[in-house]
């Protein structure tokens, strides 16, 4: 997810539970940052959304979308709110659309990466307040 400066770009570790803040320059100093996280963690954080200073990221194995808010510098991120529920199926996207989120119920365990199966079509988006 790329700030609206087109400065920094974040990315996840999904295992890890980290954040990273990459710098688009070349000449940037150290262009690589773990970004500081307060209050929680972004394991099985797999979809971002960035709108201003507003993080939003889909947790997908423990179907989670969190909201942060990300500093100036995008260098320190903290945790606001967490929103759990069984409904958003291993969520792997997500987008802000007016007053909600839309997050996409991926059905990875309905024959996809976390067991055997089949999904049904069409996939459900799901809207969420946060």
């Amino acid at each position: 997810m790329v700030d609206p400066t087109g400065r920094y770009l974040l990315v996840v570790d999904m295992t890890g539970g980290d954040l990273y803040r990459l710098a688009t320059a070349p000449d940037a100093a150290g262009p690589v940052r773990k970004v500081t996280l307060n209050g929680g963690d972004v394991v099985h954080g797999d979809g971002l959304d960035l709108v201003d200073h507003t993080l939003r990221v889909a947790h997908n194995a423990v179907n989670t979308v969190s909201r942060w808010t990300v500093s100036d510098d995008y260098a320190t991120a903290t945790l606001v709110e967490q929103f759990t529920d069984e409904s958003l199926a291993i969520p792997t996207t997500l987008v802000r659309a007016g007053d909600r989120t839309l997050v996409v119920a991926s059905q990875f365990d309905k024959g996809g990466p976390m067991s055997p199966g089949t999904p049904a079509t069409p996939f459900r988006i799901v809207a969420v307040r946060i």
